[in-house]
């Protein structure tokens, strides 16, 4: 069962904002709608008792005579990977079929930015709110806590979530990868990855894992996150290259990132997977179609999305489901990467 904790008492109110800023409600909700006719240093005041109350003020004040609005508010860090966005598509699509709209906002990987999106959304009163992993600023989680409404996270895990959480362990999956290349008879794999935090954690389960082993310390090369996606790994695999001369395996935090290096250890000569073992992060569509075939650790990031909605559904029903599920990986070995009894 949802093992969120209980409130404290209930979500502040504009008459508690207007006590704790030590003005009138009147003019405490003038600050927050009409802040022109409130002098500045009101709006301070009033400002501040916000940050420290967590109040949400209510945009559809007057216009609703329930709670039932029938909007669940999603956010993810990016459209710009498959994986999200099958998670996303499979979520809307449950959540549409009981008669419940998704409104949508991307984070770009920055939890300040969720932060921001959440107290706009909680504003609209929805009836539930999905976020993609587990880093929130403290803001945000006492603005999901006094906001009372059931709370989804999913695409991580962790046995302690806000609400209800449906993913799996990124340092789980790293330390899968590392023992994946490891049995292929690679001994001096590599990391490629990006600067967010999920990439962050599976290279730390990969780099435990090579530690437990007595391996030499995996090299990394990190980008940034929003950098452009054109070449992005022919470049990182390049900087490898350079950096590491030696390295023999690389484990990259996407496919699409893997798939530049599969081209790029082609423009080089190199022979994958004698000369260079190549694994990816997602199992995308395209993995099959690479020239050797992409080794990928398997997300079904659909699915998530389809348990991630039917908990959301139960929660809002009033019904109790299991806090915390963790769904797993899988490593699909192709030709990318190569068996332990072909070593040369």
């Amino acid at each position: 069962m949802s093992n969120r904790p209980a409130r404290p008492s209930a979500a502040p109110t504009l008459k508690d904002l207007a006590r704790l800023a030590g003005v009138s409600p009147i003019t405490a909700s003038r600050a927050l709608h009409r802040p022109e006719l409130v002098a500045e240093a009101t709006r301070t005041r009033v400002a501040q008792a916000v940050e420290q109350s967590g109040y949400v003020p209510n945009s559809l004040a007057g216009g609703l005579t329930s709670r039932q609005t029938r909007l669940v508010a999603a956010i993810v860090p990016s459209m710009g990977h498959s994986l999200f966005s099958d998670m996303l598509d499979a979520l809307i699509t449950s959540l549409a079929a009981e008669r419940y709209e998704t409104t949508l906002g991307i984070s770009r990987y920055d939890p300040a930015h969720e932060e921001t999106w959440l107290a706009a959304m909680l504003s609209r009163r929805p009836e539930g709110v999905v976020l993609t992993g587990t880093e929130h600023t403290a803001r945000a989680r006492r603005l999901l806590l006094n906001a009372d409404i059931p709370v989804v996270e999913l695409w991580d895990y962790t046995p302690h979530p806000l609400d209800v959480i449906i993913g799996f362990s990124q340092e789980d999956a790293g330390r899968a990868a590392f023992r994946h290349l490891a049995a292929c008879g690679y001994q001096r794999p590599a990391i490629l990855r990006s600067d967010d935090s999920r990439a962050h954690r599976r290279a730390q389960g990969f780099l435990r894992a090579a530690a437990e082993t007595g391996a030499p310390e995996p090299v990394q090369i990190v980008f940034p996150e929003d950098s452009p996606q054109t070449g992005r790994g022919r470049d990182a695999f390049s900087a490898l290259r350079a950096q590491a001369p030696q390295a023999d395996a690389v484990f990259c935090s996407s496919d699409a990132l893997a798939q530049g290096v599969l081209a790029q250890a082609h423009a080089l000569g190199l022979q994958v997977p004698r000369q260079m073992g190549v694994l990816g992060f997602g199992d995308q569509a395209l993995a099959v179609d690479c020239i050797p075939a992409l080794s990928s650790v398997k997300v079904d990031g659909a699915y998530i999305g389809r348990l991630g909605a039917a908990a959301l559904i139960a929660r809002m029903r009033g019904e109790n489901v299991t806090a915390a599920q963790d769904v797993g990986f899988e490593v699909i070995a192709r030709a990318s990467t190569r068996a332990a009894a072909g070593r040369p």
